[in-house]
């Protein structure tokens, strides 16, 4: 292949983002906009832009935060489009006492929300 033909298949082929923009993008593909993420985690919406952009990584517990949320809207995806995620994360619930699952993200009851989204997979809701 000459050089020519090189560079336009670079040019072609997608780029993959770096390890956090590729989760922020997928959590965001999991219903959640950028400030609903930064809710979430306990940062202000313009660091979740910084790490979108690779400007820099999160640590300790936003770090944490984050990959739990990623893990998260990643079971939600298994059950719902992006759409019907968003629409169940910001929805009351009656299995969740009336509660809205994203709300409880922010709290950081994970489990509760997960174990929602457990029985969303089994049928029982």
């Amino acid at each position: 292949m000459h050089r020519g033909s090189a560079a336009k298949q670079m040019e072609t082929e997608p780029v993959a983002l770096p390890g956090y923009a590729r989760i922020l993008e997928e959590v965001r593909d999991g219903g959640l906009s950028a400030g609903d993420v930064a809710r979430i985690v306990g940062v202000a919406e313009r660091q979740v832009r910084n790490w979108t952009s690779g400007g820099n990584a999160p640590s300790g517990r936003n770090r944490d935060r984050l990959l739990e949320l990623h893990y998260v809207t990643r079971q939600l995806r298994d059950v719902y489009t992006r759409e019907g995620a968003e629409i169940w994360l910001h929805g009351r619930k009656r299995s969740l006492d009336g509660r809205r699952p994203i709300d409880l993200l922010a709290d950081g009851d994970y489990d509760e929300v997960l174990d929602a989204i457990e029985r969303l997979h089994a049928g029982a809701m």
